[in-house]
């Protein structure tokens, strides 16, 4: 500075941080590009899978033994990975399985219902309006109803004739299949 007037170049600051030797962000990423927000789920009750063994690559990258929550994406052709919500593995889906009688009674017309059916129809109707008075109720005292609970299950294994770990995912009436190649 001199006598009071400030040069052009202390002024802002913006155009010489291209010049810095090292970037403002160490890993390139900002906040929101990283991979909690890239590779979102939709929940965070997720099944868990245990790691009993170190997984390695070919390119000498592992994956530590430990308690991970595995997911499915969206489009469901992927499996994830996740350690303390931090992406740790992107798995392909090879097999997805939908249980057929579960997807039918959602879908199915009510007019080639059978007696079973219907009478399954009433008592879901009827739980459905005790339901809506409960939760009613417990809106009124500002306190959360209990969730229901829903089956996750997440294995697993060694395949030795292929040389792969087989994963295995569950969640509600979804199963996938997903491999890691040692």
């Amino acid at each position: 500075m001199i006598d009071g007037v400030i040069t052009p170049a202390l002024r802002d600051i913006d155009y010489l941080a291209p010049a810095a030797p090292y970037p403002v962000i160490p890993s390139g990423l900002t906040v929101h590009q990283g991979s909690i927000y890239r590779y979102s789920i939709p929940t965070d009750e997720q099944p868990a899978l245990l790691i009993s063994d170190y997984i390695a690559d070919h390119n000498g990258n592992f994956i530590n033994p430990g308690y991970y929550q595995l997911a499915l994406s969206s489009d469901r052709e992927f499996l994830y990975l996740i350690e303390s919500k931090n992406l740790i593995a992107v798995i392909p889906v090879f097999k997805l399985e939908e249980n057929k009688a579960e997807v039918d009674k959602l879908y199915k017309s009510k007019d080639k219902l059978t007696k079973e059916e219907k009478k399954y129809r009433k008592k879901k109707a009827r739980q459905d309006k005790f339901k809506k008075i409960i939760d009613a109720k417990y809106a009124r005292t500002g306190a959360t109803p209990p969730q229901e609970y829903q089956h996750m299950e997440a294995d697993i294994e060694y395949i030795r004739n292929g040389e792969y770990y087989l994963i295995k995912y569950e969640k509600g009436f979804i199963r996938a299949w997903g491999a890691i190649k040692r």
